[in-house]
């Protein structure tokens, strides 16, 4: 697969490349992305390996109208810019 330009070998190669963009992702965006279902395990393997992944708590509607909450993932050198999206300022 193919993320940004850049070949991935696996799901996980494929969101972590994803990350270091700056960009977050979200379960949804991760099944587009990768067509993984598992993005919170391959967050936990990144975590494992020490990459500091922020978690952004996000509040919504699914698709039956119901409020959930959900988290949004990204690099923690990108925090700041997570914050300021969280915030609604790009």
């Amino acid at each position: 697969m193919i993320v940004n330009g850049i070949k991935c070998n696996s799901q996980t190669e494929a969101v972590l490349n994803y990350l270091k963009t700056g960009k977050q992702l979200s379960q949804e965006e991760a099944y587009d992305l990768v067509g993984t279902q598992r993005l919170g395990a391959i967050i936990f393997n990144l975590r494992e390996k020490g990459y500091d992944i922020y978690s952004l708590y996000c509040d919504g509607e699914n698709r039956f109208g119901n409020n959930v909450r959900y988290v949004k993932y990204c690099l923690s050198s990108t925090k700041e810019q997570c914050d300021r999206i969280e915030n609604g300022v790009s």
